[in-house]
């Protein structure tokens, strides 16, 4: 395969294969992920390496799978770029480096909306810690977004719905833990938001199955993080587990066909994507199959988390 490279901020944006880790099984799609800092991406082949340059994290395909936003990580700064999937193009949507240290920002977790109009992003700009924003996806309009009905100190990982009227992100507020909340996104409404899980040791890393029925989280289970699953929509669920690994789970993400949920797990040491098929029985409870492992000595970075898309 020829690599395509183009130059951004000093890093090599290419597309290669990789020579030293196969998938174990094929996958519908196309799932980003970063190690040691650059971006790769899992489908049908195996892995392949997309960008270069130890500084990425935090990739996000855009709903038609032909862009992908991620974060730059600068001298005490982090800024969000788009590029094709191809790694050609970028554009850079914040500008966050100033010349008086102290006025350096952080913009992370970019999540683009389903219309791909949107991109939702953390960012501590006019705040001590990072708290939820939103920009058209040129980068124009940037503006704070208020949480109503929900006390959120800091916000990290996010994830709209499927129809777009609702963003789920891991919160934290005094004295803890994490939980997920919902707020909505409609302009005009009067729905207030509110926390989705209470979870004892703390939920993080929402993800909406594609029909809008599921949203996957990973959840504290005594020592371990396992993934779990509820049902936004009814005021009576209860959270599913969906895996019993006993180790750290995190980052779930659902197939674009709602059939699988890929998540990184710490089973082997270190790090990598495993992967559960998901589906309801008779009474309408979520059932996952064991897990299968998708990556071998690769040692993925946790806190970048996943994006699956077509």
């Amino acid at each position: 395969m020829r690599a395509l490279a183009r130059i951004c901020l000093g890093l090599v944006l290419l597309l290669v294969p990789a020579a030293q880790a196969t998938a174990d099984n094929a996958i519908p799609g196309r799932i980003l992920f970063v190690k040691d800092g650059d971006l790769w991406l899992l489908d049908g082949s195996g892995p392949q390496q997309l960008a270069t340059g130890g500084t990425f994290s935090q990739p996000s395909w855009a709903p038609d799978g032909s862009s992908l936003a991620y974060v730059y990580r600068g001298t005490n700064f982090a800024d969000i770029f788009v590029t094709d999937d191809q790694g050609q193009n970028q554009t850079r949507l914040t500008n966050s480096q100033s010349t008086v240290l102290d006025n350096n920002d952080w913009n992370l977790r970019p999540a683009f909306s389903p219309d791909g109009q949107s991109i939702a992003f953390v960012s501590d700009h006019n705040s001590a810690l990072p708290m939820l924003w939103l920009m058209n996806a040129d980068g124009s309009a940037r503006r704070a977004l208020t949480t109503p009905g929900v006390q959120a100190e800091s916000v990290d990982a996010l994830a709209w719905s499927p129809d777009g009227a609702q963003l789920a992100f891991t919160m934290y507020s005094e004295p803890g833990p994490t939980q997920i909340g919902l707020v909505p996104m409609q302009s005009g409404g009067r729905q207030q938001g509110r926390a989705l899980t209470t979870q004892v040791g703390g939920a993080l890393d929402p993800s909406w199955s594609p029909d809008g029925n599921w949203l996957a989280y990973a959840g504290h289970d005594g020592l371990a993080v396992e993934i779990y699953a509820m049902q936004p929509g009814d005021s009576d669920s209860v959270p599913t587990r969906l895996t019993s690994d006993g180790l750290l789970a995190r980052s779930p993400v659902w197939s674009p066909d709602g059939q699988h949920i890929a998540y990184l797990s710490n089973k082997t040491g270190y790090y990598e994507i495993f992967e559960i098929d998901v589906s309801t029985d008779a009474s309408g409870t979520l059932v996952a199959s064991a897990p299968q492992q998708l990556t071998k000595d690769l040692h993925l970075d946790a806190a970048s988390g996943l994006s699956w898309g077509h």
